[in-house]
């Protein structure tokens, strides 16, 4: 019996000490309009255009860092969670600084970093 008190006592540690994130902006979602629009070219180009554009550090939230090639769920909350702590990035070098980067080697970074913006 002790053995499920334990288990059940972790189980429950691990969930109360492991934040919650909810999306950061305060976005509502558009409402759907009731009739279809067909998709033109402006519309295609202007998706091409959001894939590329750089995702910002300092305002992103963690649904929108995962959008970056390379970063993950725990490296976006980690990137929030640094960002909460010690305020907005100075530069992008500043992410080797957030845990689950510092160890990472010099080209993956590179990689991510070209994703990112500061403005």
């Amino acid at each position: 019996m002790s053995f499920y008190r334990t288990v059940l006592a972790a189980v429950a540690a691990i969930a109360i000490a492991s934040p919650v994130f909810a999306d950061d902006s305060a976005a509502v979602a558009p409402a759907m309009d009731s009739t279809p629009a067909a998709t033109t070219t402006t519309e295609a180009t202007d998706t091409t255009q959001s894939t590329e554009a750089k995702i910002n550090l300092n305002t992103a939230s963690a649904k929108e860092l995962m959008k970056a090639k390379g970063i993950n769920a725990a490296k976006a909350r980690a990137i929030v969670a640094y960002r909460k702590k010690h305020g907005n990035f100075k530069s992008i070098e500043d992410l080797a600084n957030v845990k689950g980067f510092k160890k990472m080697n010099a080209d993956g970074l590179k990689a991510i970093e070209d994703q990112l913006t500061i403005e």
